[in-house]
């Protein structure tokens, strides 16, 4: 049972949640995504997870699987004798509040992890008590974030990083020399309608703050973008100087000259501009589905000792 608290987030954890569970029943398993009564399920992006309303406690031979900033759930859920596991997206969420909040005698009742990425693993490894660590890898899907008709356009994504935006526009505005080149901010739309954006960009410019490792970054390499700006750190496992122009957390003059370069190589449309788009989307791709579909199943069949 997945618990999604906050259904109508449209986050990259709840499109996680639906993608296991969604994984999970087509390999036979009895999975279901649990969400409050007054709440509709997420509609952002295609999936067909089972969902149901939650009703009432958890029958006994229910596994829980729990998000680990949805800290009231995992304070509720603690002294259930249910099997638990938390999943984790953000470390940076369970080091600042949720898991880490609860007093350890609470914060024993959890010792099964599913982390998003290699490097998020090793984190709860180094921070928590546990009996399993396994990772079980996000995914692009490279069907819906694919290349088309580029246009002289820089997208981003500036929820997490209003300021730093408005500052990396400002100087790039003044930096830049080539002519009709434009801006498209695409928080909060649908995730077909970001794929389009994306696939229409040249440019992404990267404003990851804080992350896990970073899905939009590896939509903006699948789409077939330039990419340039800030890894937010859970990125650098995958960042190298072949697929991106990266610069150092919060140095916005930097962003800003690495989005002018990356606007010069896609105007120079040489072998750079190739190698570098070849690259990102190398890097999308072994970020995939079948990997993800391998690692969850492994985590569930040894790790956690359960067949379908």
């Amino acid at each position: 049972m997945f618990v999604m608290p906050k259904p109508d987030a449209p986050t990259g954890g709840n499109r996680a949640t639906c993608r296991h569970a969604q994984a999970l029943a087509q390999m036979g398993y009895d999975a279901v995504v649990r969400i409050p009564n007054d709440k509709s399920p997420p509609r952002w992006f295609a999936h067909d997870a089972p969902i149901d309303a939650w009703a009432g406690p958890p029958a006994p031979d229910e596994i829980l699987i729990i998000s680990e900033d949805a800290t009231p759930v995992l304070a509720a859920c603690a002294t259930l004798p249910n099997r638990k596991v938390i999943h984790c997206k953000n470390p940076y969420f369970a080091a600042a509040g949720a898991l880490a909040a609860l007093p350890p005698e609470v914060r024993g009742a959890y010792r099964h992890f599913i982390a998003c990425s290699d490097l998020v693993a090793a984190w709860l490894a180094r921070y928590f008590d546990h009996d399993v660590v396994g990772t079980v890898p996000s995914w692009v899907d490279g069907r819906v974030f694919r290349p088309r008709e580029k246009a002289r356009v820089i997208a981003c994504m500036p929820r997490k990083r209003t300021l730093e935006a408005a500052a990396i526009r400002g100087m790039f505005e003044r930096l830049n020399t080539a002519p009709g080149w434009t801006w498209d901010l695409i928080d909060g739309r649908p995730e077909r309608e970001t794929a389009e954006a994306l696939g229409r960009a040249a440019v992404y410019l990267s404003l990851a703050r804080f992350e896990g490792m970073s899905t939009s970054i590896l939509e903006g390499m699948s789409s077939g973008c330039i990419v340039a700006g800030f890894t937010g750190i859970g990125a650098r496992e995958y960042a190298t100087p072949l697929n991106g122009l990266w610069v150092e957390e919060d140095d916005c003059e930097a962003a800003a000259r690495a989005l002018v370069r990356a606007v010069e190589i896609v105007e120079a449309d040489g072998a750079e501009a190739a190698l570098m788009r070849a690259a990102g989307r190398r890097t999308a791709a072994a970020w995939s589905e079948p990997a993800f579909l391998a690692a969850l199943e492994r985590f569930w069949r040894e790790d956690m000792a359960l067949a379908p």
